[in-house]
């Protein structure tokens, strides 16, 4: 059950721990859809930001994104699911010689039994064998689809980046993804140390409430298109929860140092959580640092 958690729902942690739509203006506002184009590149890629919990068929609502899809060349997505690679990966989610409850004090281990067994039906045993992380994934998760069903289970199929993988498949097209499942899987449940992540459950569960409304705001938002509204929220979580520069910033510093390349060979349709395009470390502004023309479009 816990590594099942992980597997379907890693790319939506990344997106939410730092955790009537209008379109089609004459001047596009920044949003979640851009064209980029000039420096050394022989034709036009496209910026598109995700969100994990969105499944594809929303993709009949955004005509334009559709269409920059099909006329790209390649697919740029953060991971592209290997089975064989899951069992190392899911390896990264495991505790070494310890248990989750052992890192808490008792009293705390018994209030989050009980925060669990009222959100999801089971109890902190469940998760004994797990990093902390995975706790919070797990609440966000259940929190975020109760408060949002109607909205995010309007929407069928698989999820936007599984479907844009799938469909350039079929097309015959390449994908390129900017991480591997194991290094993604390694950075979250890696970087910060055991105790450190156990810290941060408590602090999550102490603000629980804030969290969740940051999160259902990230979703309106999303909605809605507004990605200056989006990295607000995403400044706030940061100071009520902490840095989580190794979940955004670092991992666009990365990108950054193969895409440039990427968009100078061939048209590309990068699909990444939309987080990674907001603020002055997002994508768009490295990209326009980096000498390219990056423009807002209607997803209409």
């Amino acid at each position: 059950m816990k590594l099942r958690i992980v597997k379907r729902f890693l790319p939506f942690i990344l997106f939410v721990l730092v955790t009537a739509i209008s379109y089609g203006q004459a001047q596009p506002k920044p949003g979640v859809f851009y064209a980029v184009t000039g420096k050394g590149s022989k034709d036009t890629s496209w910026l598109f930001g995700t969100y994990h919990l969105i499944n594809g068929s929303y993709l009949n609502e955004t005509p334009a994104v559709m269409r920059a899809f099909t006329k790209a060349k390649n697919t740029v997505v953060e991971i592209i699911i290997d089975s064989t690679e899951l069992a190392t990966a899911n390896t990264k989610a495991l505790l070494q010689n310890k248990r989750l409850s052992e890192l808490f004090s008792k009293e705390f281990s018994d209030s989050l039994d009980r925060e669990l067994k009222t959100s999801i039906g089971q109890g902190i045993a469940q998760f004994d064998a797990v990093k902390p992380m995975t706790v919070i994934l797990t609440l966000s998760m259940v929190n975020l689809m109760r408060d949002n069903r109607d909205l995010l289970t309007r929407y069928t199929g698989v999820p936007l980046d599984v479907y844009f993988v799938n469909k350039q498949k079929e097309a015959g097209k390449t994908v390129t993804a900017l991480e591997t499942l194991t290094q993604q899987m390694d950075m979250l449940f890696n970087t910060l140390s055991d105790e450190a992540q156990a810290d941060m459950v408590q602090q999550f569960i102490r603000n629980k409430e804030q969290a969740i409304n940051l999160g259902n705001e990230l979703v309106k938002n999303y909605f809605e298109n507004d990605l200056d509204k989006m990295y607000a929220v995403y400044k706030r979580s940061v100071q009520a929860g902490g840095d989580m520069d190794f979940l955004v910033t670092n991992r666009n510093n990365n990108w950054m140092k193969v895409l440039p390349s990427m968009i100078n060979q061939q048209s590309n349709f990068i699909a990444v959580g939309a987080l990674h395009l907001a603020g002055p470390g997002g994508l768009v502004a490295q990209l326009q640092k980096a000498g390219y023309t990056v423009t807002p479009q209607t997803i209409k």
